[in-house]
């Protein structure tokens, strides 16, 4: 037998999912996350996994990686000592920005500082026009002074971002030669590779958060590898990036920047999967795990993805305040809070939740490794949602005592109750979760009434419930294996990688035999990259895409194209222009030239899906679904009721429950309010509806 592996490192646990290729059976692990050297935690995991499973690595024909490690890397900022070769004059643009202001009447509007400091960064004289004519070639001379600082300096890492290299990359290939010749290995990054793509600054931001990441993540990928094919596995290793595809490891050691969103794209795809067997193409995804929550739109059965993201935000929800990204992502708004987020009172006296963590160590105070602040898992055992003896299917005892001591100065505060103060957190991350995804949705152009919802992590179907609720969801589907279900999406995402290139041009005036050689250009790198991965040419997938914007405008919207340019029809690849810019902004101005910026090309190769298997059974006699019951309280009733606790594992397809109601699995619990009922589908989807009257 040969099985596949997925395996999430979040900020709190470590997800597993493993799948046998021959008969389809899905198995799921959960495991504490180690922060300081979160490899180490995940070997262990795994090995704990496959001794529970009697299975050995080197039954393992594939391993599949996603982590939130660079994201984390550029939140602490604990990365490496980069220095900047940029064109002479140009040096500051890290600190200019784009001379936006994200709040405009904000007298002390802060930013993250520039991840290579002004005194590592140095202006080489060259310089390349906007239509990628050399009008001075590479001081050498400049380029050697650069190198030998950066050398007295300490430098780790050396990032390349020269004007309109994304024309015409030369100057920067020819500083990138000169650089290695002066220091062998030393690690470059450099803008034409990892974002050929217009707007300065935004491509500068993504160069140096790549060399910042670049030798934290060798050495993390290093000692992985190493591990693994030490403990027997000989497969190969593959890592989920941003944009919801798979690579082989070796090709994604190079741009490690395009990880940062690794994990929560994968849980988007198993969203998208999960809710099409469901019988649901358009769904809000809700992923709300131990450190935050996250939202993502699936329409048509694919996530939307994005062109460019924001990191490490000095105001967690506030666009603008981050390190802008600049390649494809899975378009995903982190919103809330997680399990593990810290309830407080600000300075006018207001409860808060987040966006401080209590994380895994030392985690909510119930977990017993020292936490004493009041975290939203408190909130949720106090309220009797949590099972304290079958956390983690058992593995974890949690403590209500101790919760109730972490909640009770919040509840002194406000002269609530230890319930009433509890109910207060559950129900402010409800609201907060819900207008962030509200306001996402609508920018998408989207109506949230239109969507069901499918929601995963930990925490998630805890509080699916009462988010869907607020947003006027008629129906919420919670996942066999939601707790672990980015896991799961890891072992279903498509082998692909995605170019991109800028080429502004009016539409009316476009040289389309350029256009057609960017486009082989980037499709045979693709196809390269496939068939290192073991992809043949039969199952390769190729898909065009162009940004576009009316003329005189600063954002675009994505469009895609036909496979052969010849054949495109001009009148109507703007009919479906002007149908998306109209179903984004209700207006078009139709008689305003269209302006083609960036072309985009994504080559994949198919991959079987994951067979719609349910979940393994806890024994091999089922028995009754129903355990018994508990107390808990909802806001509904404003009081404790006796609430029915199911075993998830034992509901049969068909099956239909009243609530108030709690269904416990291993790696999550779902709530179920006084007024909705839960039903079992054939694929072991509980779906949550709210009862007719």
């Amino acid at each position: 037998m040969s099985f596949e592996l997925g395996f999430d490192i979040g900020g709190t646990f470590t997800d597993f999912a493993l799948l046998n290729t021959e008969s389809g059976e899905l198995a799921v692990f959960k495991a504490l996350t180690t922060p300081e050297q979160p490899e180490l935690g995940a070997l262990d995991g795994l090995l704990a996994f496959l001794a529970q499973l009697e299975l050995s690595h080197q039954q393992l024909a594939n391993i599949f990686h996603g982590t939130t490690l660079v994201a984390n890397t550029l939140i602490e900022r604990k990365g490496a000592l980069v220095g900047l070769l940029t064109t002479a004059g140009f040096r500051d643009i890290l600190e200019m920005r784009s001379e936006q202001r994200y709040a405009i009447y904000d007298l002390f509007l802060q930013y993250p500082p520039p991840l290579s400091p002004r005194y590592l960064r140095r202006g080489i004289r060259e310089r390349i026009d906007r239509d990628g004519n050399v009008l001075e070639a590479v001081s050498e001379a400049d380029v050697r002074r650069a190198v030998a600082d950066f050398q007295r300096q300490g430098v780790e890492a050396i990032a390349i971002a020269c004007l309109h290299s994304y024309r015409n990359p030369a100057n920067e290939r020819r500083i990138a030669e000169l650089v290695r010749s002066l220091w062998p290995g030393v690690p470059l990054t450099l803008s034409s590779e990892i974002a050929p793509e217009i707007r300065e600054y935004e491509r500068s931001s993504t160069t140096v958060a790549n060399a910042y990441t670049l030798p934290l993540m060798s050495r993390y990928l290093r000692t992985l590898e190493d591990q693994l094919a030490a403990a027997g596995f000989g497969g190969n290793f593959y890592l989920m990036l941003s944009s919801g595809s798979s690579a082989l490891a070796s090709a994604a050691r190079s741009q490690p920047i395009r990880l940062v969103e690794s994990g929560p794209a994968a849980g988007a795809l198993a969203a998208a999967y999960f809710g099409g067997l469901a019988g649901h193409k358009d769904l809000i995804s809700f992923d709300m795990g131990g450190t935050t929550a996250k939202v993502a739109l699936v329409h048509d059965g694919q996530p939307a993805r994005a062109s460019q993201l924001e990191v490490a935000r000095v105001h967690r929800f506030t666009k603008g305040s981050g390190y802008p990204l600049q390649f494809p992502t899975v378009d995903i708004l982190e919103s809330g809070a997680g399990g593990g987020s810290i309830a407080w009172v600000d300075k006018l006296g207001l409860l808060k939740v987040g966006p401080q963590s209590a994380g895994s160590a030392p985690g909510p105070a119930s977990y017993g490794f020292g936490g004493a602040q009041p975290t939203v898992t408190d909130a949720d055992l106090a309220l009797g949602y949590l099972n304290p003896d079958y956390f983690l299917g058992g593995a974890m005892t949690l403590d209500l005592a101790a919760s109730e001591r972490a909640l009770a100065p919040l509840a002194e505060a406000f002269g609530w109750t230890i319930v009433q103060t509890a109910a207060a957190i559950h129900q402010l991350v409800n609201e907060n979760m819900a207008a962030a995804a509200r306001i996402h949705i609508l920018e998408a152009g989207r109506d949230p009434r239109n969507y069901a919802m499918l929601c995963f992590g930990g925490a998630g179907p805890a509080h699916a419930a009462g988010v869907a609720e607020i947003l006027g969801l008629a129906e919420v589907i919670v996942a066999p294996g939601a707790g672990v279900a980015s896991a799961i999406g890891l072992l279903i995402a498509p082998i692909a990688f995605d170019f991109s290139r800028s080429f502004p041009t009016l539409l009316a005036a476009a040289d389309w035999r350029t256009v057609t050689d960017l486009f082989a250009e980037m499709e045979s790198r693709g196809r390269r990259m496939l068939r290192a991965a073991g992809i043949a040419k039969a199952e390769t997938i190729i898909e065009r895409a162009v940004d576009g914007r009316f003329q005189g405008q600063l954002h675009e919207i994505q469009v895609p194209l036909p496979a052969e340019l010849d054949a495109m029809d001009a009148e109507a690849f703007i009919s479906r222009f002007k149908a998306r810019y109209r179903e984004l902004y209700h207006y078009v101005p139709e008689h305003t030239p269209i302006e083609l910026l960036t072309w985009r090309v994504r080559v994949s190769g198919a991959r079987t899906p994951v067979k719609p298997t349910k979940l393994p059974k806890t024994d091999a006699d089922p028995g009754p679904a129903c355990k018994g019951e508990r107390r808990a309280y909802f806001p509904e009733r404003a009081e404790y009721v006796m609430a029915a606790v199911y075993d998830r594992y034992r509901l049969g397809a068909g099956m239909t429950l009243p609530g108030p109601a709690i269904i416990e699995e291993r790696e999550s619990t779902i709530v179920l309010p006084p007024g909705m009922q839960a039903t079992v589908d054939a694929y072991g989807n509980v779906h949550l509806i709210r009862a007719r009257v």
